[in-house]
């Protein structure tokens, strides 16, 4: 019996060159943009001169930030912070996550878009319109309660602690970890839920003994991402928090550097302590969910059909969440558009009170003029480089063929364990150290590079996710036809994503014009993007500016969330009305 040999087209080599190649850049890349940084700040903190000078060595950075009071309490506050509103809104987000997947509550569809609606709403117009509620001298919601007899004195006030905590309820602390809970919610298998039903147990006796202790490694894991996004929160605790004397880390780092002349050891000092806290916390947490690894439940019995019937609660629980989103949203945007025409912020007594000269200010300004065009290069460059560079990457890790795949996931994830604020320090560094002075520091592309950076965990799952869908046959179709990895990625799978991509464009674009916290320290006159100049309208007193600012800047990212949701609709393929005719 013989032995036929088919010939191939090509040795396994060149047509596996393009793919080696790309892993090998896509690691080079990371390296440098993302472990540099963090190198170049570590080293950093040990240097006593500033950056771009003779570099000497000792410990003064250390000791001249730590021995300042204010330093420890702002290490202690971002922790406190950050665990005390975990607690309220990882709760609601858990109920609001349940009902709308488990449960049969009407319009659960349009609390989830509600939801993702008001996560996309920039926080910090959102702490303007609260500042105009809550103020304890002219807020409006104080201004009601005075009318009360038993009232003497304003009973809010947004620059304390728990003012802060409950202005992060409503800027973005519930609605993400609902985004994320709910796919999390639909995936759950039926078996031991409808098991628990068959043996008598009730609704919330299901919940509590079944459904919370199936899930509790991915709650505990949202959890957490949500507690490393609450160390990152910047822009609320840098409006609410400075006039009552309270400090972050990251509003310490931003005074550091703001002083004359800016104290760059010490925010390194600072930074680098941080960021080892942040690396200890996720090297425990990576032990715990290896140690949870055997009480994971995998049921192949498919997604749940069979939802909760709550009966005449169906209505409490969508009314209730409606009560909660007009006031959390609804109400402080409301009074964004008031504040925006008002002549004095927060004035309602005054005669006019009412006028369109912010607006024309606002429009006639040429700082924002300018911002905005440095805003739209930004976030248009950051848009084109997310989609290039993480859609090679969530093709390389969906591919299962890397020879590094844990060092991939690792750099892809950094930027959720790492703060904005601490990756533009380290950025910083490298700019003022290296060469890179003259090309990146003050120009739009160093913002655009940091805020691509800061992208890096959302867009890279997403690409990974949709090519993880496709089949292997278009691919392996391609290479038997002679195609190279580079053609065949750019001409058939990249086409295939289009959706993706324009969600992730989208996504990356409207996270780029509402970023403060990573472009803080790297921005100069002439690169000044929209969000820093609504920052230096409020740290100046025109607050109704701001106001206007904070508004317009809403209303972009609202058109540009339709305009992605109606192009992504569109690279799906025609509707299911369109497509009945088709199949008759």
């Amino acid at each position: 019996m013989s032995t036929v040999t088919i010939p191939t087209p090509a040795s396994s080599w060149p047509k596996m060159r393009g793919f080696r190649l790309a892993e090998l850049g896509v690691l080079l890349f990371f390296c440098i943009v993302m472990a540099l940084p963090i190198l170049f700040m570590l080293i950093g903190s040990f240097n006593i001169n500033p950056p771009g000078q003779p570099q000497v060595f000792g410990f003064d950075n250390w000791i001249r930030a730590f021995s300042d009071p204010q330093t420890l309490n702002a290490l202690w506050m971002s922790f406190l912070f950050s665990i005390v509103r975990l607690i309220p809104s990882l709760t609601l987000a858990v109920i609001v996550a349940w009902l709308i997947a488990r449960t049969d509550m009407p319009g659960g569809n349009t609390v989830e878009f509600l939801c993702w609606f008001a996560y996309f709403v920039p926080d910090f117009p959102l702490t303007l319109a609260w500042m105009l509620l809550l103020d304890p001298h002219y807020g409006f919601l104080n201004s009601m309660a005075m009318h009360l007899p038993f009232v003497t004195g304003p009973l809010f006030n947004p620059y304390s602690f728990w003012g802060i905590v409950f202005v992060h309820l409503g800027t973005g602390g519930i609605w993400l970890n609902v985004m994320l809970l709910t796919p999390v919610f639909r995936r759950l298998g039926a078996s031991l839920e409808e098991a628990a039903r068959v043996s008598g147990a009730n609704t919330f006796t299901t919940l509590w003994r079944i459904t919370f202790p199936v899930l509790s490694p991915m709650i505990i894991a949202i959890a957490v991402l949500s507690f490393i996004k609450g160390l990152e929160s910047f822009n609320t605790e840098l409006l609410l928090g400075l006039p009552a004397r309270i400090y972050v880390y990251g509003t310490r780092i931003y005074d550091y550097l703001r002083q004359e002349p800016p104290a760059y050891g010490e925010a390194t000092a600072l930074g680098s302590v941080f960021l080892l806290v942040l690396f200890f916390l996720a090297f425990f947490y990576r032990r715990y969910l290896q140690g949870k690894k055997k009480f994971t439940v995998v049921t192949g019995s498919g997604y749940s059909t069979l939802r909760v019937k709550l009966g005449k609660w169906r209505y409490v629980a969508i009314g209730a969440f409606i009560t909660w989103f007009l006031f959390m949203m609804v109400l402080p945007l409301t009074f964004l558009v008031i504040g925006s025409f008002m002549r004095r912020y927060g004035f309602f007594n005054i005669s006019n009170p009412f006028t369109l000269s912010h607006w024309q200010n606002l429009f006639g300004d040429p700082l924002f003029i300018g911002s905005l065009t440095n805003s739209l290069i930004i976030a248009s460059t950051t848009a084109i480089l997310g989609i290039m560079i993480y859609s090679i990457v969530g093709y390389l890790l969906a591919s299962k063929k890397l020879l590094f795949p844990a060092l991939l996931e690792f750099f892809c994830w950094l930027p959720w364990v790492i703060p904005g604020i601490l990756m533009s320090l380290g950025l910083l560094w490298i700019f003022l150290s290296t060469p890179l002075r003259g090309v990146l520091y003050g120009t739009v592309w160093g913002i655009a590079l940091a805020l691509t950076i800061h992208d890096s965990p959302v867009s890279t799952q997403a690409f990974k996710s949709a090519f993880m869908q496709l089949g292997p046959d278009l691919e392996e179709a391609a290479r038997v036809s002679g195609a190279s990895w580079r053609y065949t990625y750019r001409r058939i799978l990249l086409p295939l994503v289009g959706p993706i991509a324009a969600t992730v464009g989208m996504l990356n674009f409207g996270s780029a014009l509402t970023s403060i916290s990573t472009p803080v320290l790297l921005y100069s006159a002439e690169s000044r993007p929209l969000s820093i100049l609504l920052l230096e309208y409020s740290f100046t007193g025109e607050i109704e500016r701001a106001a206007a600012l904070g508004l317009l800047i809403t209303f972009i990212i609202c058109v540009m969330m339709l305009i992605g949701r109606g192009l992504g609709l569109r690279l799906t393929g025609p509707s299911r009305e369109e497509a009945k005719p088709a199949a008759n």
